[in-house]
């Protein structure tokens, strides 16, 4: 509807203020060039000054200090450069700034003698002198001559130092490039001097301090070992070996050493003897170590095994009364009389060996108790030593430490030798180029500024004088506003399909882009030569064309039957006869095997429903990666779930395949279906979704894939369709009739479509024709 505004009273009149605008332009640029060369006129008169800089780097003390330790002399100073606070970079700027430095300068370069620093002396420029004749400039009355000299000083003084560095700027400013290089490089250098010259008189003061400890340490220190000497004699504390332990303590040491031998030694005799008289009392004590090695008792042995063998060839032969053989059994009795009396020699040494180390041990038991007598009966003794002996030992690493101090510091007593804090970095240059004024850059800017001013007073002379409207009661033609407005997609309320899916009745989805998404794909739908109205039937008869012949559908008793198809066109006029009037039809289709990838089967079934006049969306199902595009090393897009987790909408995923009318619902990022927790109730809804939008939902996925999401969403599909390989048999593990995907099914289409040959990706196929078309899988 067309509208006209009025014109208030109120209203500013564009076209007059430019029209004043416009006229006063010519004297707003004079007036602007005017005060601009006024400008550089005035500046021209005034002195330049030019600014030269120098540059110091503090260092931190460190081990340069007169009073630090020796022992570290060798430290690199960068180690302890860290010590440096902001704190004492402040320090190091004021002090360059105090006025004690400030007029050492101006005595050594005679400051007071230049008209710039003493204002007595007369003028530099014609402002200058001007100002002096109205009485804004010149010496104030009852000022110094150095006060005037270090007020001129600071004023052309800048010291700075930047946050979080170690690095100090000296800039000086003045009317001579050369004075002021001078007078920065000069602040510099009596800075640093200083500080010389404060270290040597640290280090002086410190070596007059050090000279009279030392005597007198020596003294002390002589007199304290004299002392643990005279000790040691009177009560008997001598000392001795590498390790400079008493005497005392070294016997308790070896004699505890060889008591522990002597115990050892002791406990296996003493086992010896034990084992040996054990072996003895029950007849074995041939097997004894002891035994064994005498050769006395082996040559026995050897003679008593020998008798042994003859009395026992003899014995097959002789009688027991023979005299031969009373004759052998008397020598064989005889040797083993011998070697009996042998181990019995044997275990009687032992058990003196054992005897004798008893007796040793309580030997050396005694030894060291007299010496722990000794050393508790001088105890006393003992901590007396100790205390002179620390007394003597701290004296005397204290004399150390000074004397090392003391000849460390003669390096430091020469200014030349002694580093200083403050190090430059960069000498001052006389500048060329003037700091002040700058005439060029000033002397715009106050045009600009002179222009600006000039437009703001037009136009606020035009708005007082006469530039409003004063026919507010003619309508001001205005161009009409139209107001469009536009019928709102309404909120989908997503219905489920049936009770297995009331748990996500009460979430309401907004519908409107993935119904748009479908609308744009059924504006360029296929021609077919049939109409197909509900359950498929053609609205001119009930003959179906001949590539769609008419298939059977699920048994009326409810139980599911898997048929064999070995068309696509077959297939696609299956599903276009079973699928409801309203509402989408979910087709699943996977692969019999994990071998058998089932993407381009889905691809072509898509491709023969869209062509049928059906809107159709091609799920890719792979939660877990293993993806139609990411298999074939496509670059992986926002997909399904992405919709899952909430990073994406519908319109952002829902793409269409380039060379046919089938929207493609991709992949997505992968996830851990575990881990990251799926909802059941969102899959179900997204599902939903696509069944208010499309016609049919084909979904495709792996066999485990496929699986998986079978027994999510607990098998609410319509058909299902398993590719196999039809040039092999049939395997061990195939589905029974009646069942998909391992799972008892019913009211649910069971197909099984057999492959003869081998099948090109539909993936591969959208990938060739992108690459050569310049077309893309792009979002709807």
């Amino acid at each position: 509807m067309r509208t006209s505004n009025h014109a208030s009273p109120d209203d500013i009149d564009i076209g007059t203020l430019w029209a004043s605008l416009k006229r006063g332009l010519p004297r707003l640029f004079m007036l602007s060039a005017l005060a601009g060369g006024a400008t550089y006129g005035v500046l021209s008169m005034m002195a330049p000054r030019y600014t030269s800089e120098a540059q110091l780097s503090v260092v931190a003390k460190g081990s340069q200090s007169p009073f630090s330790d020796p022992k570290r002399e060798g430290a690199a100073p960068d180690s302890v450069s860290v010590s440096v606070d902001k704190e004492a970079i402040n320090t190091h700027v004021r002090a360059l700034m105090s006025p004690d430095l400030a007029r050492r300068i101006a005595e050594d370069m005679k400051l007071n003698t230049k008209k710039e620093f003493n204002s007595a002396l007369g003028s530099l420029d014609t402002v200058g002198t001007l100002l002096r004749l109205v009485g804004l400039a010149g010496p104030r009355p009852g000022e110094s001559e150095q006060d005037r000299v270090l007020g001129a000083y600071f004023k052309s003084l800048e010291v700075y130092s930047p946050k979080e560095s170690r690095f100090i700027g000296i800039r000086f400013s003045s009317s001579e490039p050369a004075l002021a290089a001078e007078i920065a490089n000069r602040i510099a250098e009596t800075y640093r001097s200083s500080l010389t010259s404060l270290r040597v008189v640290e280090t002086d003061e410190v070596q007059r301090a050090l000279e009279p400890k030392i005597v007198e340490l020596i003294k002390d220190v002589a007199g304290a070992e004299a002392e643990v000497e005279r000790f040691r004699g009177q009560t008997d504390r001598f000392v001795g070996g590498p390790q400079r332990t008493a005497l005392i303590e070294q016997q308790l040491g070896e004699l505890t050493a060889e008591l522990t031998r002597t115990s050892g030694a002791r406990s296996e005799v003493e086992g010896r003897a034990k084992s040996a008289r054990e072996l003895l009392k029950s007849g074995s004590a041939e097997v004894l170590p002891d035994v064994q090695r005498s050769p006395l008792i082996q040559n026995l042995v050897q003679q008593r095994v020998r008798a042994e063998r003859q009395l026992a060839e003899l014995s097959a032969s002789l009688l027991p009364g023979h005299p031969r053989m009373q004759q052998l059994n008397a020598d064989l009795n005889g040797l083993k009389r011998q070697i009996n009396g042998e181990v019995s020699k044997l275990v009687e040494g032992l058990e003196k060996e054992a005897k004798a180390a008893v007796n040793r041990e309580e030997s050396v038991k005694k030894s060291i108790d007299t010496l722990k007598s000794k050393v508790v009966n001088t105890g006393g003794d003992d901590v007396k030593l100790r205390q002179l002996e620390a007394a003597a030992k701290s004296k005397r690493s204290e004399l150390d430490r000074l004397q090392s101090q003391f000849e460390a510091n003669k390096a430091r007593a020469t200014p030349g030798a002694v580093p200083v804090e403050a190090q430059i970095i960069t000498q001052a240059r006389a500048s060329s180029v003037p700091t002040f004024p700058r005439k060029g850059p000033y002397s715009a800017l106050v045009a600009v500024a002179a222009l600006l001013f000039g437009t703001a007073w037009v136009i606020s002379k035009s708005l007082f004088v006469g530039a409003r409207s004063n026919s507010g009661s003619d309508p001001m033609p205005n161009s009409g506003s139209f107001s469009r407005s536009g019928r709102a997609e309404p909120a989908l309320a997503v219905a489920t399909r049936d009770v297995g899916r009331a748990a996500a009745s009460s979430v309401t989805a907004t519908a409107a882009p993935l119904q748009a998404a479908a609308s744009r794909s059924s504006q360029d739908k296929y021609a077919s030569d049939v109409t197909w109205t509900s359950k498929g039937s053609p609205e001119a008869g009930d003959q179906l064309p001949a590539a769609m012949p008419k298939t059977a559908s699920p048994a009326s008793d409810g139980s599911a039957r898997t048929d064999k198809v070995a068309s696509m066109a077959e297939l696609a006029s299956r599903i276009i006869v079973n699928a409801p009037a309203q509402g989408g039809y979910r087709v699943l289709i996977a692969g019999e095997t994990a071998a058998i990838e089932a993407s381009a089967e889905a691809i072509e079934l898509a491709k023969c429903l869209s062509k049928a006049g059906k809107q159709v969306i091609l799920v890719d199902w792979a939660l877990d990666g293993e993806s139609m595009t990411e298999r074939l090393g496509v670059q992986r897009v926002p997909g399904l779930t992405d919709l899952l987790q909430g990073g994406a909408r519908f319109e952002d995923v829902i793409r269409r395949e380039p060379t046919c009318n089938v929207h493609v619902l991709a992949a997505g990022a992968a996830i851990d279906v575990i881990d990251a927790g799926v909802d059941d109730d969102q899959l179900n809804l997204v599902l939903d979704a696509l069944d208010e939008a499309y016609d049919t939902i084909v979904v495709v996925g792996t066999n485990q894939a496929a699986r998986r999401l079978f027994e999510a969403i607990q098998g609410r599909f319509d058909a299902g369709v398993i590719v196999v390989d039809g040039k092999k048999k049939p395997g061990v593990l195939q589905d029974p009739p009646g069942t998909l995907l391992g799972f008892e099914v019913t009211d649910i289409d069971v197909v099984r479509f057999e492959r003869q040959a081998p099948q090109v990706s539909g993936i591969q196929r959208i990938m060739r024709t992108g690459t050569s078309s310049g077309v893309e899988l792009r979002p709807s």
